[in-house]
């Protein structure tokens, strides 16, 4: 009898360990920090500081916030995704032809050059890039000069 209650306490650990892994790994990362929206008038380097920082604290509202609402998807899953970015530079915005992204002309867009070092939650790594030191760019667009800079493409290196 003594054999039996050993091996029920080895699936009962097995099991237990099994859905704290599955718990782990489905549920979204705890937010650590609220960042604040940028000002309507914030440059791009300031929206992608903010938008980098909302990914670390994994405040998604923030990071989708400042995504345009066809980004926005793509904002989500990484704020779920991330583990964290550390030693993020944010370089200096180069303006772009709207017509590079098939946008209409008139349209204002830059590209912002960002470098950071990347850690992905466990089993949510997405393909994109591997862990580590990676250069990295964001495609920021604008109808007018009055309207606030939002992220329109991810990826840009």
């Amino acid at each position: 009898m003594t054999w039996r209650r050993g091996l029920l306490l080895v699936v009962a650990m097995l099991g237990l360990g099994l859905g704290l892994a599955v718990v782990v790994a489905v549920l979204p990362p705890r937010q650590t920090g609220e960042v604040p929206m940028p000002g309507q008038d914030a440059t791009p380097e300031q929206v992608v500081t903010a938008f980098t920082r909302a990914l670390d604290a994994h405040d998604c509202t923030t990071a989708v916030a400042l995504a345009t609402e066809g980004g926005r998807d793509q904002a989500e899953r990484w704020c779920h995704d991330i583990g964290a970015l550390q030693e993020v530079e944010v370089g200096s915005s180069v303006t772009e032809d709207p017509a590079w992204s098939g946008l209409p002309a008139g349209t204002e867009v830059v590209h912002v050059p960002v470098s950071f070092e990347l850690t992905w939650r466990r089993f949510h790594a997405d393909g994109s890039m591997d862990e580590g030191v990676t250069a990295w760019g964001y495609r920021l667009v604008r109808a007018t000069p009055d309207e606030p800079w939002r992220i329109i493409d991810q990826g840009v290196a």
